[in-house]
């Protein structure tokens, strides 16, 4: 029978049931009990609705993940479209919705789609028919007395579990007979007999006893929740009824959503809540009527608005842009000070722009006058949500979780781009939410892993960072480690491609996280010529920044002021270097953190005043004339995953000295400066001594610098980067293209 025509007589029905229920009750007395005696009951209702349904959803994505990639945010949305439609036109539009949405935007078979929606929706109607199975066996024995209509209702979901598991394991048998392929055309049997034989195939391959017990757990739960959910109707109308005889109930009552019924359920439901709710709960009819009218009218409130948020997130066909520049969303955790991860974001916006890409940059929480001032505004950052004012206590760690828990409300701003670019965490997390809401890809750049989830010893030893905020945001992500743990990981694996910052991170990041990526260590802006400069120029005179005057020559410590950088020990190696160049000083830029004073205490404490120089914040031309007039750069940190520092020195011709572990060991080449043993202080202090006894040999090991940093040529990393971009872009643009076309 064609649909329309199925779905007129249905509505001829359903108005014909509500004529004959509305003859067996007084229309006033049936409002009058429709009244709601308490909001926070219906409140609480619809908060366990909304619950329920990402619990079916998850169900439902269990059964989709083994086909195509589908996110919980897109399965929550196709379920939740599709349920309006079911709801609007009970002719199994949504689910033949359902499928289409596979099909175009995952390229999901329709046999296969088929397979996972019948046994999505077996599995309530399984539940019910077992509930009420077990009920009518209890009964039977007389420990608990029937309601009426209870063997009944039981027999009718058996009935219809067994029609439905009969079409899908007889399909294919039907389909191929001969009086189908007598009565129907020849190219509509053909099709029926390949749509049945492929959900049969795809219904095989889903099936495993684990996955049966997954979704039988999920069912339970819901239809548990459900129940309960049902009973607290009764506190919403001011109606006296046991719970767990509402939550008995309930299963009787869905069955007026398995039956073919009208438009919006209308009649069929009331006739099945005053079967149910006078019937087998003893109420008097015109409360039994009351109560399902303004069941009803919630049901119907609840699905019509889960259902309009549903279309907006699930979309239509996949887009992308076939002309003009790719356009490209950066997103970073934030920028509040001047480090290693901010810099490589910021020469990623400007490098990609200058190669006619169109890319803004976002991120939680931006201080221009704390992150690299000269450059920040170049680069022209945006903040996903507007910034709270500078006195509001703990601001940046509010806005940083804010950032994250509200992306959903957001995700629209990114629709036109092509490529998201999540750089570290929660910019990941971030990408991850629009990708799933707007169907946009993304790439995951890692400088490190999740340190708050995967601290190294430094980190334990140290603690996490000076700044209160982000202890704050430590010691609240400890308290909840497992699902940001869930969170991170999901957010990495499912990125289009995955970068690193180097072979040493790399291949602590790709254990972790359990899946490829590819090598795209930091860059530095390294000359074509001119440098180590003369030894003139790093031997003798000197300069003068912020006040301080500065002797040539002198070592050079560039990083945040932070425990795990360990200028303790840099700070200790000097003061064994003085005792061979008496006048050589450690100058240390950066502004002041709550731990600089510990530094300072430590040189007063060695005697050492006059030998470090701490400068505190300099422009970043300061900058570079302190890296080109260096003899020595020393590189303290002993856990550090690359080291910008390392190569943004050999850049400028300078020798370097490390530890021999962690990031330094990948950075540094053969003869460009020393490695000492790890935390071996007075190995350190000789490699220091040794570049500056020999100013010819530090010469040379400086030659040797310079040629070693043009591997990590700025312009390498945007190569990289670039190529992976068009990658991931190009790929999207052909679903898009294949979905056009489906």
């Amino acid at each position: 029978m064609n649909r329309w025509v199925r779905g007129g007589l249905q509505t001829a029905v359903a108005l014909a049931l509500l004529v004959l229920w509305l003859r067996t009750v007084s229309l006033g007395e049936v409002l009058n009990h429709a009244r709601v005696h308490s909001w926070l009951a219906v409140v609480l209702m619809l908060l366990l609705f909304l619950v329920t349904s990402l619990i079916r959803a998850r169900r439902w994505l269990l059964l989709l993940r083994p086909l195509a990639p589908v996110g919980m945010v897109r399965a929550f949305a196709m379920n939740a479209a599709a349920g309006i439609l079911n709801y609007v036109l009970p002719i199994r539009t949504g689910d033949a919705m359902r499928g289409w949405w596979l099909w175009r935007r995952h390229r999901v078979p329709p046999g296969s789609a088929l397979a996972t929606i019948v046994i999505d929706k077996a599995c309530d109607l399984a539940g019910v028919a077992v509930v009420l199975a077990v009920l009518a066996i209890v009964a039977a024995t007389g420990l608990v007395s029937a309601p009426r209509g209870l063997l009944g209702a039981a027999a009718l979901a058996l009935a219809l579990l067994a029609a439905v598991l009969g079409t899908a394991l007889l399909g294919p048998r039907v389909a191929r007979s001969r009086l189908a392929r007598r009565l129907l055309p020849q190219r509509l049997a053909a099709g029926l007999a390949g749509q049945a034989f492929a959900f049969r195939a795809g219904a095989k391959g889903l099936w495993t006893p684990a996955l049966a017990a997954r979704l039988a757990t999920l069912t339970a739960v819901a239809l548990l929740i459900d129940s309960f959910n049902f009973s607290l109707l009764f506190w919403a109308v001011g109606v006296p009824v046991p719970t767990l005889k509402a939550m008995a109930a309930y299963p009787a009552l869905l069955l007026a959503f398995a039956v073919p019924a009208g438009p919006g359920y209308v009649g069929s439901l009331e006739v099945a809540g005053s079967l149910v709710l006078g019937g087998g709960l003893g109420l008097n009819s015109a409360v039994a009527a009351g109560a399902i009218v303004l069941y009803h009218a919630i049901t119907a409130g609840y699905a019509l608005v889960l259902g309009f948020l549903g279309f907006l997130l699930v979309g239509g066909r996949r887009r992308a842009r076939a002309i003009g520049p790719r356009r490209v969303a950066v997103f970073h955790c934030g920028f509040t000070y001047s480090g290693g991860g901010e810099r490589i974001v910021i020469e990623e916006v400007l490098g990609l722009r200058r190669r006619g890409f169109d890319v803004e940059c976002y991120a939680p929480t931006v201080d221009a006058s704390r992150c690299y001032p000269d450059l920040l505004g170049d680069v022209r950052v945006h903040t996903f949500l507007p910034q709270l004012p500078r006195w509001f206590p703990f601001r940046e760690a509010v806005q940083m979780a804010a950032t994250s828990l509200l992306m959903p409300l957001y995700a629209w701003r990114f629709r036109g781009v092509d490529v998201i670019l999540g750089c570290n965490q929660p910019s990941a997390w971030i990408a991850w939410w629009a990708a799933r809401l707007i169907d946009v890809p993304y790439i995951v750049y890692l400088n490190q892993p999740n340190r708050l989830v995967y601290p190294r010893s430094i980190d334990r030893e140290t603690g996490w960072v000076a700044n209160a905020d982000y202890r704050l945001l430590a010691a609240i992500v400890l308290r909840a480690t497992k699902f940001v743990a869930w969170a991170d990981r999901r957010s990495v694996q499912e990125a289009d491609q995955l970068l690193v910052n180097g072979d040493y991170i790399g291949d602590i990041i790709r254990g972790i996280y359990r899946r490829d990526a590819v090598d795209c260590p930091a860059g530095c802006h390294v000359a074509s010529s001119g440098f180590p400069l003369p030894r003139s120029a790093r031997f003798s005179g000197g300069l003068t920044i912020n006040g301080y005057p500065i002797r040539r020559p002198y070592v050079l410590l560039t990083n945040r002021h932070y425990p795990q950088k360990r200028f303790d020990l840099a700070i200790r190696a000097m003061q064994e270097v003085r005792k061979r160049h008496p006048k050589v000083q450690l100058v240390i830029p950066g502004p002041a953190t709550s731990h600089t004073a510990d530094l300072k205490a430590l040189t007063a404490e060695l005697n050492l005043d006059d030998a470090a120089l701490f400068l505190g914040a300099v422009t970043e031309d300061e900058l570079q004339k302190m890296y080109e007039g260096a003899a020595v750069y020393v590189y303290p940190a002993p856990e550090e995953d690359f080291g910008m520092g390392v190569i943004e020195s050999m850049a400028k011709g300078v020798p370097v000295v490390a530890w021999n572990q962690a990031g330094p060991t990948v950075t540094m080449g053969p003869g460009t400066g020393h490695l000492a043993e790890p935390l071996e202080v007075g190995d350190y202090a000789h490699g220091v001594a040794s570049l500056l006894d020999d100013q010819e040999a530090n010469q040379l090991t400086g030659q040797r610098a310079f040629e070693w940093a043009r591997r990590f040529d700025w312009e390498r990393h945007l190569d990289t980067l670039q190529r992976s971009i068009l990658e991931v872009a190009r790929s999207h643009q052909q679903l898009a293209a294949e979905a056009t076309t489906a």
